[in-house]
């Protein structure tokens, strides 16, 4: 008899027991986009990851010049979406750059998955610009 009972126990809460699904990690992207403009050019690198309905931005950086480090000049990077028919601007900075420029963003910059993105990063020399940009998805 408290064999069976034991049997009818295990039964019962086997039954019963849910195993919870694995959390589904973040996907981490990185994207590269260049730009030329009169033997002038800039990349942009950019990481994101996407979780929980969110692209969130993690950084990014920048190269510009006929050579790497050997142009002075600035560059300029918005992030944006377009929800409906408004562009939403998500982060925006200018800085000074030598030829490279490391972005680090606020861990609330974020683009909802449902909307197209874009980061572009906008180059100036002084003499020509050029702008590398891309997408967010």
């Amino acid at each position: 008899m408290k064999t069976a009972v034991q049997a009818g126990l295990v039964a019962l809460l086997a039954g019963t027991t849910v195993l919870a699904a694995p959390a589904e990690a973040a996907t981490t992207v990185q994207r590269t986009a260049a730009c030329h403009a009169d033997g002038y050019s800039g990349t942009f690198t950019l990481r994101y990851e996407t979780d929980g309905g969110y692209h969130r931005m993690l950084g990014g950086y920048t190269t510009s010049g006929p050579y790497i480090g050997d142009v002075a000049g600035s560059v300029r990077l918005q992030i944006s979406y377009r929800s409906g028919t408004t562009t939403r601007t998500v982060y925006s900075r200018s800085a000074p750059t030598t030829g490279s420029t490391t972005f680090t963003m606020p861990s609330a910059t974020t683009v909802p998955v449902t909307s197209a993105g874009t980061a572009a990063a906008t180059f100036d020399n002084g003499t020509v610009s050029c702008t590398a940009t891309v997408p967010i998805s």
